[in-house]
């Protein structure tokens, strides 16, 4: 089974414009997003997954410079964008990072590669970890099945995992993090004082990189350097859900029939 880590990456926020190329310590967000990637245990190939945007070019030389390869397709389309990457790269499972997420735990992606060989789940995820540690598995014919069952209804899925996160439908795997490991801080980055605390975290860390350094230094550092703990996490609008669920509920028939063909062919 061929098993790929695809990042996704865009330069297009507006609230901290190119953000993926700011420095954290020494390199470049987007350098440490792909070195952690590239330690991640028993994968074939780490892939960045970006547009066909222009202004996305500097991530391409990005993958260039870190040796590793690029994929660009639709620009807003992600679940598209991460399924015609697979599909051209042949993979039978992917791991899902996004590129906005440079501390997240290479520890927990090599559990989530094990689970995909010796169970190969249609959706896994690891529920418990602070924002911005955890990453996505997805089966490739599940990532089919709702890229071709969602054609022509929605081209913009930048949030996408309650697409694949639907049990009745998927097989759906939730790892459960070890309570000690929960810290209520975010490490993602979207805006200026994320970049703030993951620069001061990046500082305090120097060359360690595993998760229990990560929360160590998250524990060292007072509540007053917490730039971002007012920083409220974009979800998927209530309405995006109803409509999804909607069109499950309306067309399962054709769900089902055609994830029975992918699934056979």
């Amino acid at each position: 089974m061929r098993i790929g880590v695809l990042i996704t990456a865009r330069l297009k926020s507006t609230r901290l414009p190119l953000k993926l190329l700011l420095p954290i310590g020494t390199k470049p967000v987007i350098d440490h997003v792909i070195e952690r990637a590239k330690r991640v245990s028993r994968v074939d190939q780490v892939v960045l997954c970006t547009s066909t945007h222009p202004q996305d070019a500097p991530l391409v030389e990005a993958a260039h410079a870190r040796g590793i390869h690029y994929f660009m397709g639709h620009p807003d389309d992600v679940l598209l964008r991460l399924y015609e990457a697979a599909t051209f790269y042949r993979f039978d499972y992917v791991l899902s990072i996004t590129a906005d997420n440079p501390f997240f735990s290479v520890e927990y992606a090599d559990l989530l590669t094990n689970e995909a060989l010796l169970r190969k789940p249609d959706f896994m995820y690891v529920e418990g970890l602070p924002l911005g540690v955890s990453t996505y598995g997805i089966r490739y014919e599940a990532l089919k099945t709702v890229v071709k069952f969602k054609e022509g209804t929605d081209s913009d899925t930048e949030i996408w995992g309650y697409w694949l996160n639907q049990p009745q439908i998927f097989d759906v795997r939730v790892i459960k993090a070890r309570k000690e490991e929960y810290r209520d801080v975010r490490l993602t980055l979207d805006t200026f004082e994320d970049l703030q605390y993951l620069q001061l975290l990046g500082d305090r860390l120097g060359d360690r990189n595993g998760l229990g350094s990560v929360l160590n230094v998250i524990d060292s550092l007072s509540y007053a350097s917490v730039f971002n703990r007012d920083i409220v996490q974009k979800q998927l609008a209530s309405d995006k859900k109803t409509e999804i669920e909607q069109l499950y509920q309306v067309q399962s028939e054709r769900l089902l029939l055609l994830k029975e063909q992918i699934y056979r062919s």
